[in-house]
């Protein structure tokens, strides 16, 4: 364009169209701090996109759809996603160390009063407690690897939904409902508490 177009188009003359620019909807989740790198988007005539594959977090898989939604086109998200199992950490190796004997002398324990209850406390509210901290007639579990809150909850009783009544008995060792590690024993409440 030379030096009188640009007069012309500064001065109200013909102005040439701006190209249609059209961001992908993978680098709209890249500018919003998302890798979709391991997502699959398949989109409908109905301006609905299915969004499958595995995210690096729980809270990536809730912005993820807020995110599209907001994209000029899409009417709706029907999440298929999977949040990645956190990734083992390497096992530590200890040296073996000499053990020496120690002699251990016998004592007496004196027997129990029949009707003493040894090993249970009363808790708040009339519960009681058994030495491990749970409560009587609670059952515990180990988090295995893939597992959430709503899949033991769903296991335990028979509704996922159910998730926080598990996470409001581990708050001593549960900070967030959606981080959950292997190896952690968790106190499966009964529902009636």
């Amino acid at each position: 364009m030379g030096f009188l177009d640009s007069l012309k188009n500064a001065l109200g003359g013909k102005k040439e169209p701006e190209p249609d620019v059209t961001i992908s909807p993978s680098q709209v989740l890249r500018d919003n701090g998302i890798d979709p790198s391991g997502l699959k988007m398949s989109f409908a005539a109905d301006g609905n996109v299915t969004v499958s594959g595995t995210v690096a977090s729980v809270e990536d898989r809730q912005r993820i759809p807020e995110i599209l939604k907001g994209i000029d086109g899409i009417n709706g998200v029907h999440d298929h996603m999977n949040v990645e199992a956190p990734v083992a950490e390497e096992p530590v190796v200890v040296e073996p160390v000499e053990v020496k004997p120690v002699k251990v002398e016998p004592v007496e324990i004196p027997s129990a009063e029949p009707d003493s209850q040894v090993g249970s406390v009363d808790a708040p509210g009339g519960a009681s407690e058994v030495e491990g901290g749970a409560p009587a007639g609670a059952k515990t579990y180990t988090v295995q690897s893939g597992d959430t809150l709503w899949k033991i909850s769903e296991e335990h009783y028979g509704n996922g939904s159910k998730y926080m009544k598990i996470f409001e008995a581990n708050k001593d060792l549960l900070d967030d409902p959606d981080k959950i590690f292997p190896g952690q024993e968790l106190t499966i409440p009964d529902l009636e508490d």
